[in-house]
């Protein structure tokens, strides 16, 4: 008698144990894709809001979710956040004797981009912050003398044409910050300065052969991300004050050293968000939810 009135008990602890612990799983499967799938579709934020959908669906698939478990991938009207919501409907084992079938399992996660206030890999040519660009305008970057013995080139953790040239080709190693004070590097620096430039430009070629200002990967070596500067008194080598940065598309550099560029909106790896400082069009993602 005692047996027949404890074995429904045990039965139905067996099930809850055993069928609680699945869609706790498959929550956990669900919400890690979710969140990937956030930042990686973000990352093509502000610009390119079909492909930041594209890609989060993307990235949440390799995880593992099916495209029916994708409720909804949405960028916001402004074009700064990306939301996705994942959906699974979990089958009970052991449940199904006390009557439970099935459990559906949500997660859902948000990214946003926000301005940088500091970047390492910076180009190290400074663009005048007091000139407004839009995105998908195009910049000649060296055009000419921005003061007495400056084209724009700064001296990032050090001076000298082979410093420069490297810094073209890897962008500077050191971090740079809203605020910091860049020592102009005086002269025209011809050689390395095209030679750094038409390194990035095969690179990218190399990486990309179909890349374009308008649709490219994040990380493609013709993203430039350079500094906004005050070049408004500077006379031979001088020091600037960083205002903010942005990011720039190279197309192509010549003989006298013209350095044709596009403005884009774009964000920037190795940056750190600052939603404080002034937007010149670079970000970083950041996961809120």
């Amino acid at each position: 008698m005692m047996l027949a009135v404890v074995s429904p008990i045990i039965i139905g602890a067996v099930a809850l144990s055993s069928d609680v612990a699945v869609p706790y799983f498959n929550w956990e499967q669900l919400q890690m894709a979710a969140d990937t799938g956030a930042v990686a579709g973000a990352s093509y934020l502000p610009s390119s809001p079909g492909q930041a959908v594209s890609t989060a669906n993307s990235y949440v698939t390799v995880n593992g979710i099916a495209v029916g478990e994708i409720l909804s991938t949405t960028v916001s009207g402004d074009q700064t956040s990306l939301n996705i919501k994942l959906q699974r409907t979990v089958p009970y084992t052991f449940g199904v004797l006390l009557g439970m079938t099935t459990a559906t399992v949500s997660a859902q996660a948000t990214a946003r981009i926000e301005t940088i206030g500091a970047a390492t890999g910076v180009t190290p040519i400074g663009v005048d912050y007091r000139t407004a660009y839009t995105s998908g305008q195009v910049v000649t970057l060296m055009e000419g003398e921005v003061g007495p013995g400056n084209w724009s080139p700064l001296a990032l953790g050090g001076t000298g044409a082979s410093n420069l040239e490297q810094n073209i080709e890897y962008g500077y190693k050191g971090s740079i910050s809203v605020g910091d004070m860049l020592t102009t590097q005086p002269g025209l620096k011809a050689g390395p300065i095209k030679s750094g430039f038409d390194y990035l430009l095969s690179e990218g070629q190399s990486v990309d052969p179909e890349g374009t200002f308008a649709s490219h990967t994040p990380t493609d070596p013709r993203v430039l991300i350079v500094p906004m500067v005050d070049f408004s008194s500077i006379n031979g080598q001088s020091q600037v004050p960083v205002k903010g940065f942005a990011a720039l598309w190279l197309v192509s550099v010549d003989n006298k050293n013209d350095i044709e560029t596009y403005f884009i909106n774009q964000v920037a790896p190795g940056s750190t968000p600052d939603g404080n400082v002034s937007n010149f069009g670079a970000y970083q993602v950041v996961f809120i939810q």
